[in-house]
């Protein structure tokens, strides 16, 4: 055990009468230094995990709560807000149907080129070992089936008749060992082209189901579109539009708050803290910026992220390793993450068409965790990126790495 050999590193470290009380000190707070991580490893990993559990679960339950009061319909504007989340939210669902079924039918054409391999090196088999049966069965007739009495009446020494038949039995071995290898290889190659023809079955299917969720994709975004008409129409004045945008930012505010009451009691272990990489940071998304920090989005309204221009159904990154402390759907952000970097550090990744992350899944630099959309009412797709410290949002462009 580690735990018995550092204490008798402790007591050597203070028995040791040579060396100087300095020296005796060094040796003995490096020896406490070290049993302390020995302790700490020793320590059933689970325990952790159900302390970071528990807390995620009490987070969860909090925001779940929260959620639902800010989901409260009041006027006509809450209405259209609560039908576009229910047509976002659905059509984020038939999304991660069309990205199954992708993945489905790329594994089957990967499983369709395999077997498409092996009927052809089985072919090339069956057919070597064709010529073999064929030369063995020539040979066995030409002999005739008196081939052991000829064997017989040409030999005259008993020692070399015993020879003989022992030859002519490893022969015949050797004759049933081809024909049952050629009837084996047969017999493979009619399980293998089975399977093909099982697998461009489940793929003709899989394609056809494909076809008819993107024509249901096709209609959710129609009503989107004559939903997001009617919308507009509410806000054709600025004081509409400013009043909803400051709805919308105290709503994310709220979960910022609540997020910030629980992630500081999480662990996030990271052998380079985010603080530590002030300009060095990926960027979320390949795209340029539509809007940038600080600039105006209205009467006394400032952005207080970025706004970035992205192809749509492109891959969205998180810029460092952390956890996923919020995953879902908020008024006016559309589907949203939220990731947990330690140190006070959030990052933020909003308007995304489908999120591929739940609430406690870890993630690395580079992970893609969402992908591009437009949800939360934009007209086109864009990511909605912020940086966080201590609640409150800091410009990314400290942060980011420049763009060449």
């Amino acid at each position: 055990m580690a735990i018995p050999y550092f204490a008798l590193q402790i007591s050597r470290a203070l028995a040791q009468p040579n060396k100087t009380m300095p020296e005796r000190k060094a040796r003995l707070f490096t020896a406490l230094a070290v049993l302390s991580v020995a302790t700490a490893l020793c320590l059933p990993a689970p325990l952790f995990a159900q302390g970071e559990s528990a807390k995620l679960e009490t987070l969860n339950q909090e925001i779940t709560q929260l959620q639902q009061k800010l989901r409260v319909t009041r006027t006509e504007r809450d209405k259209s807000a609560a039908r576009l989340r229910e047509i976002e939210l659905q059509t984020a669902k038939t999304r991660r149907g069309v990205l199954k079924l992708d993945q489905d039918i790329r594994q089957l054409g990967n499983d369709l080129g395999k077997l498409y391999s092996q009927q052809k090196q089985l072919d090339s088999q069956r057919q070597r070992q064709a010529i073999q049966v064929a030369m063995e069965l020539s040979a066995a007739y030409r002999l005739g089936r008196e081939e052991p009495l000829k064997v017989l009446f040409n030999m005259e020494n008993p020692e070399e008749i015993g020879r003989m038949l022992k030859y002519y039995e490893h022969v015949v071995k050797a004759r049933n060992q081809i024909l049952e290898n050629y009837q084996s290889t047969i017999r493979e190659l009619d399980l293998v082209e089975q399977s093909l023809l099982d697998k461009q079955n489940a793929l003709a299917e899989k394609k056809r189901q494909l076809q008819a969720v993107q024509h249901t994709l096709q209609e959710e975004k129609k009503q989107r579109s004559v939903l997001l008409q009617g919308s507009q129409q509410q806000l054709k004045n600025e004081t509409s539009r400013i009043t909803k945008l400051n709805l919308e930012r105290k709503q994310l505010e709220s979960i910022i708050k609540a997020l910030q009451k629980h992630v500081q009691n999480l662990k996030i272990p990271d052998n380079q803290p985010f603080g530590q990489r002030r300009g060095k940071l990926p960027w979320p998304v390949k795209g340029s910026v539509g809007h940038s920090f600080g600039s105006a989005r209205g009467s006394h309204l400032k952005w207080r992220g970025w706004l970035l221009n992205a192809r749509d159904s492109s891959p969205v990154k998180a810029i460092h390793h952390g956890r996923v402390v919020f995953s879902d759907y908020l008024r006016g952000q559309g589907l949203l993450v939220i990731v947990d970097h330690g140190d006070s550090f959030l990052s933020l990744y909003a308007h995304n068409q489908v999120l591929l992350k739940e609430t406690g899944d870890w993630v690395h630099p580079g992970e893609t965790i969402a992908k591009v959309g437009n949800t939360g009412g934009l007209e086109r797709s864009a990511l909605y990126f912020e940086i966080r410290r201590k609640g409150k949002a800091v410009d990314p462009k400290r942060w980011l790495k420049p763009r060449a």
